[in-house]
């Protein structure tokens, strides 16, 4: 059985009868009404996901802060006391061995003929900062903390 064509191709368009306005007035309604559905949804879906990375964001801030009160609790002398002896488990003996056999009037000449720069980890305002490398805190936090506080992130590559 054949479908029985809807439109034939030989009808004058000019001659045909239009379609109800109250038909159209139908279509139009559910379209609008599908349309206005569907953005509701996705706007619902979208608040929800918002909030919960709100809600990561705020767990995460309350874990940097923890992290800081422990890093403002700990004294400059224990971070040296832990790095040199971090520094001095990695080199190898061949190593230890070799620095040991060096004069030190080289090491106080090779001292003296440098030129001196401050360096921005020795400054007081930035050493919360690295220190808080140091212990282990995610570089890119420290730097969104930084820029929170009004320092330039930045200065965290020149270590």
């Amino acid at each position: 059985m054949d479908a029985p064509l809807l439109v034939n191709p030989d009808v004058d368009y000019n001659k045909a009868l239009p379609i109800q306005q109250k038909r159209i007035i139908a279509f139009i309604n559910h379209f609008i009404m599908d349309t206005v559905s569907f953005l509701n949804t996705f706007a619902q879906s979208c608040e929800s996901r918002l909030m919960d990375f709100e809600f990561k964001l705020q767990k995460v801030d309350a874990s940097l802060k923890i992290l800081e009160s422990q890093l403002s609790s700990i004294s400059d002398e224990n971070l040296v006391t832990n790095e040199e002896s971090k520094i001095e488990n990695n080199l190898p003996e061949m190593e230890t061995s070799e620095l040991n056999e060096v004069p030190t009037e080289e090491i106080k000449s090779e001292e003296v003929t440098e030129p001196v720069e401050s360096k921005p980890s020795e400054d007081p305002q930035y050493s919360k900062y690295f220190k808080m490398v140091q212990v282990g805190v995610p570089v890119q936090a420290v730097k969104l903390k930084m820029k929170a506080d009004g320092f330039d992130p930045t200065i965290l590559d020149q270590m």
